[in-house]
């Protein structure tokens, strides 16, 4: 006789939904670029070629990040590995990613990998006209600093790290990562918080 399972709450189960909207969006316009190019190159056309793979190498970027930060596929990863998986990110024409401290000297270990990928996707959220998100790591927090042109925390993202995430949810896939991030951190027993910080405040994560 199997066991009942409990029926995954209105917010987990919203989650999910976001999740797959997102990874679709997401996708969608680097794939949406290669089928057009590829329809189009009859001729052979260098130029549009180009463009075609470029597009091939965006989406085989973002999936890999994607798999890494939403999926099962995370293994423990250098802070070089790090940044290759932000190139990914639909973020990185517009936002750098600045890595340093002792925590990233060394490999991550697995599932601390998620969690340093979302907090640095939803850091990068902060920066609509673009600029430079500083990931700093110690043994004991990671603190992440946006910086850019007009940098402000959306309103959705700073009441779900107040401990209310229903906002996020209903602003739909644009607003993923903050209720996401939430739930990998209390999996893993970390806290994650705003705080003030030398302009905008700083994302904080750190050990329960």
């Amino acid at each position: 006789m199997m066991a009942a399972t409990a029926a995954p709450s209105a917010e987990a189960l919203a989650l999910a939904q976001l999740l797959a909207a997102r990874l679709t969006h997401d996708l969608g316009s680097p794939l949406g670029t290669l089928a057009g190019m590829l329809d189009m190159l009859e001729g052979g056309d260098a130029e549009m070629l180009a463009v075609a793979r470029q597009a091939a190498v965006d989406l085989r970027q973002r999936l890999r990040l994607q798999a890494v930060a939403w999926g099962m596929g995370a293994e423990p990863c250098t802070a070089d590995g790090l940044r290759a998986l932000l190139a990914g990110s639909a973020a990185a024409q517009r936002v750098a990613f600045e890595l340093s401290g002792p925590l990233f000297q060394a490999a991550l270990s697995a599932p601390l990998v998620p969690l340093v990928l979302n907090a640095a996707l939803l850091a990068a959220e902060a920066l609509p006209r673009g600029g430079v998100v500083r990931l700093a790591g110690t043994a004991r927090a990671v603190e992440l600093q946006p910086e850019g042109r007009n940098a402000a925390w959306p309103a959705e993202i700073q009441a779900a790290l107040a401990g209310q995430p229903a906002a996020a949810l209903a602003a739909g896939p644009r607003r993923l990562v903050a209720p996401l991030l939430l739930a990998l951190a209390a999996e893993q027993n970390f806290t994650c918080a705003l705080l003030p910080g030398a302009g905008l405040p700083l994302l904080r994560l750190a050990p329960a």
